[in-house]
């Protein structure tokens, strides 16, 4: 479902896709940490869920602080967010996934789900964007750990 999804998302809205990629590629360019930002952040706008009428996606993407290497990590946070009286049990979550694994692109080879955390009217997804030179692999999204990270500031 997730791999459909994600070819759904990069026709639907390729444009939109590409032109956030070189948003979140100038944050990454930016001088973070030491001296310069503490961090920056780009936004998506706002899309119907594919998968589930009566919800919201938006996606924020951001850098954090630079590595001992020298690489700024970069990161997105997907958002789903109910409309009143949507209930939470008939969502297909696993959207989120899509929405990041579209967002991966160019010389970003995968976002790897790293948290959520749930939100007042929906969930929060957390990712952080990995290129071909990343030292270690990348896990599938068949098994989605449970772990909190608060970035909700962000959003």
């Amino acid at each position: 479902m997730i791999t459909a999804l994600v070819h759904r998302i990069r026709t639907q809205c390729g444009a939109e896709l590409n032109t956030f990629r070189s948003q979140v590629h100038a944050l990454a360019r930016q001088d973070i940490g030491s001296g310069g930002l503490d961090a920056a952040a780009t936004t998506m706008a706002r899309r119907p869920c594919l998968a589930t009428p009566g919800v919201s996606v938006d996606i924020v993407g951001f850098t954090c602080p630079r590595s001992s290497d020298g690489a700024p990590s970069v990161r997105v946070a997907v958002s789903m967010s109910l409309q009143p009286g949507r209930m939470a049990s008939a969502v297909h979550w696993e959207e989120a996934h899509a929405w990041a694994g579209a967002v991966a692109g160019g010389e970003w080879v995968a976002a790897e789900y790293v948290g959520s955390q749930e939100g007042p009217d929906g969930k929060i997804f957390h990712y952080a964007l990995k290129n071909a030179e990343d030292p270690y692999a990348v896990p599938e999204y068949s098994a989605v750990p449970e772990y909190s990270a608060d970035y909700s500031a962000v959003l």
